[in-house]
């Protein structure tokens, strides 16, 4: 099972819009020592779609060299693609790679029916023999996943869900099922929003934004969770809401670079058409201020590098 504290890390690129391997490779490391279980790799966050197979397989062979100076920590690349055949053909690269499992959005951009996508994730299923997450996100792919699909695609293999729009009716039915019958088959929430009631509903774990920026967060609420420090798990979600809602100003990745760089790393540059405002927008001080004050409130200590936009 994966468990844990979990990130749809982003990709770091340099001005021109070339993958920056570099820079990448450090924000993963920083993360790792900083708590974090797990890499979710090059899905939205990660400008996965923008990306080309191949660059997308250079990020994976990275996470890999990373994770390896580590102990225990899981690697969950997004393979998702527009098409079935670019989607095998990275499900394979990545299985060949060494990875824990592969996640995948349904097919993006036409609205597909659900024996289409039924179709497609059951070719996907039979053509790696690592688990295989299905990735209900509606925003992206025009698709929501329903209860009938999730049971037609058990029987083909699926490993589990990832989910993000967290509509409590249909992922309960889902978690209770699997456990009444003892299915093999577990659910990753794909937002740290909702993370302590469905941890007590039988989540293990969860694949979170903020991990881009404020892993020691993410880590000490999950740990203060399986310990059982109620009081500490509670205090620890409200700060982890009240940030999140604060940082739901722009689109989360470039959100994420823009915290990053507020806490005085240099975290490269999102690939067009995304831009970051110039670093004289008061936003990086307003950012810094908040993080800063959601530390204080846990008693964790809160660190800054020497990259100084602010």
């Amino acid at each position: 099972m994966i468990q844990g504290s979990i990130v749809p890390n982003i990709t770091l690129f340099d001005e021109e819009g070339n993958i920056d391997l570099a820079k990448t490779e450090w924000h993963m490391r920083w993360m790792f020592e900083h708590g974090l279980d797990g890499l979710f790799l090059t899905g939205s966050y990660g400008a996965g779609p923008m990306m080309t197979n191949e660059e997308r397989i250079q990020i994976f062979k990275v996470a890999k060299k990373v994770a390896g100076e580590f102990t225990g920590k899981i690697m969950l690349p997004h393979v998702g693609c527009i098409d079935t055949k670019s989607t095998i053909e990275l499900a394979k690269a990545a299985q060949e790679i060494g990875v824990d499992g592969v996640g995948a959005v349904p097919p993006f951009y036409f609205g597909h029916s659900e024996e289409v996508v039924a179709r497609f994730y059951e070719e996907l299923i039979a053509s790696v023999k690592i688990p295989v997450f299905a990735y209900n996100n509606p925003g992206t792919s025009r698709f929501t996943f329903n209860f009938r699909l999730v049971q037609r695609l058990q029987k083909a293999g699926l490993a589990g869900l990832k989910d993000s729009p967290l509509n409590m009716g249909f992922l309960s039915r889902v978690a209770y099922d699997a456990q009444v019958n003892n299915k093999d088959f577990q659910i990753i929430i794909g937002t740290s929003t909702a993370w302590l009631p469905l941890y007590y509903m039988g989540v293990r774990a969860v694949i979170a934004g903020m991990n881009n920026w404020a892993p020691e967060i993410m880590t000490a609420m999950v740990k203060w969770t399986v310990e059982g420090n109620e009081d500490m798990a509670k205090k620890a979600y409200l700060v982890m809401a009240d940030l999140s809602a604060k940082m739901h100003f722009t689109d989360s990745t470039i959100a994420s670079h823009m915290a990053l760089y507020a806490r005085g790393f240099d975290a490269g540059y999102p690939r067009k058409p995304m831009f970051l405002p110039p670093f004289s927008d008061p936003k990086y001080a307003e950012i810094k201020k908040d993080i800063a004050a959601g530390f204080e409130t846990l008693g964790l200590e809160f660190t800054t590098g020497t990259h100084n936009v602010i």
